[in-house]
């Protein structure tokens, strides 16, 4: 499990997350399950040129719709389990 922090945070959209020198980028993808209402978050490492990118919100909300549409030609650096820690307490997201 991997314990993440919350850098920024765009509602409905992506979570960017920093665990020690890596960055996390966490993107709710709707209706993720064929004919079902579920919406499902997905994390992935983001690569040294896209840190390069992490305080340009716009840039973020690129990726974050890029990865929405096809999500599996990220799966070589999705995480199962990150551990998100918010002002002094821990979330769990699996």
């Amino acid at each position: 499990m991997i314990e993440a922090k919350i850098i920024y945070s765009q509602r409905g959209d992506f979570v960017l997350m920093e665990s020690g020198d890596k960055f996390i980028i966490s993107v709710l993808i709707p209706n993720f399950y064929p004919n079902s209402h579920f919406d499902v978050s997905k994390h992935f490492f983001l690569t040294d040129e896209e840190i390069k990118h992490k305080d340009d919100i716009d840039y973020l909300k690129k990726l974050a719709e890029l990865i929405r549409k096809n999500w599996t030609l990220f799966s070589d650096r999705e995480i199962d389990n990150v551990k998100i820690k918010r002002q002094g307490f821990a979330i769990c997201s699996v």
